[in-house]
């Protein structure tokens, strides 16, 4: 029997592909529904984790979600705001964490996987990952810049399309190109699989 948060998981995964399936379809209040049932689903595991600390932006996204969820009942002409809003904030909640990570000080976040995760603190791989972290900052900024600007000046389905399908795959080609060049600098000896299974045990509760 599947339990609450691996429901949640399997939602936020499906999210992006089930809304632009939704929008080509011009079924909007489908992809609005279950952007609602998403961010309710958040909140209300918060909520019975009193441990976890609060975090800014991560509870202004959900609350967001909700409130703009709620607004849409009474206003119709809410739901492009509320589908055009969970990514810009998603984006900027990472990038805030990425750059924080990043101020004088701060041990990157990706130098902290390495360590971590990977038990891998040697000094070149600590360089080598906070390049690697500006690398997806800057990338990650650029995302947002693109997503605000198709949000603003092309139609809903052309944005769903680049926020909800190809943004991913973009993500997706620099993670491999990054990963290509990471094993041809330092020879490392685990393969891909490793590698993503090992990204996979990464907490945001522990790392952000």
């Amino acid at each position: 029997m599947l339990k609450k948060n691996n429901i949640l998981q399997i939602l936020s995964l499906s999210y992006p592909i089930l809304t632009h399936i939704a929008i080509s379809q011009n079924e909007f209040k489908l992809a609005l529904l279950m952007l609602g049932i998403i961010a309710g689903l958040f909140i209300l595991n918060r909520t019975k984790q009193p441990e976890i600390k609060p975090n800014f932006f991560f509870d202004l996204a959900l609350w967001t979600g909700l409130i703009i969820f709620a607004v849409y009942i009474i206003f119709v002409d809410a739901i492009y705001v509320a589908l055009y809003l969970p990514p810009v904030l998603i984006l900027s909640f990472f990038i805030f964490n990425f750059a924080k990570s990043l101020l004088p000080g701060q041990e990157a976040l990706l130098t902290k996987i390495a360590r971590v995760i990977f038990h891998d603190d040697g000094p070149e791989t600590a360089i080598y990952t906070r390049q690697v972290t500006w690398l997806w900052t800057c990338f990650l900024i650029l995302i947002l810049v693109e997503t605000i600007a198709i949000s603003l000046f092309a139609p809903i389905e052309v944005w769903s399309l680049f926020t909800n399908v190809l943004n991913y795959l973009f993500m997706c080609l620099l993670f491999i190109i990054e990963y290509i060049y990471r094993q041809f600098r330092f020879g490392y000896r685990y393969n891909i699989f490793y590698y993503l299974r090992g990204l996979s045990q990464v907490s945001l509760k522990q790392f952000l």
